[in-house]
């Protein structure tokens, strides 16, 4: 059985996901919703934590030389 952590132990990949689904979350309400702010704001804070927490990851598989 697997034992669910309490809410407050929020660790980095929980970080990470948090900025993928708000993006997504972001697209969805501005698609589907037709409401441009509120699914802007959204993604654009998707858009920050995601850059925070996976940019190092991202610029390291920029640097490649053998593409």
């Amino acid at each position: 059985m697997v034992k669910e952590k309490p809410p407050i132990e929020f660790s980095m990949k929980n970080w990470r996901n948090l900025g993928i689904y708000l993006i997504l979350l972001g697209l969805i309400i501005m698609f589907l919703g037709n409401e441009w702010k509120i699914g802007l704001g959204f993604f654009l804070v998707g858009l920050i934590f995601t850059l925070i927490f996976q940019g190092p990851k991202i610029f390291k598989i920029l640097k490649k030389k053998n593409w």
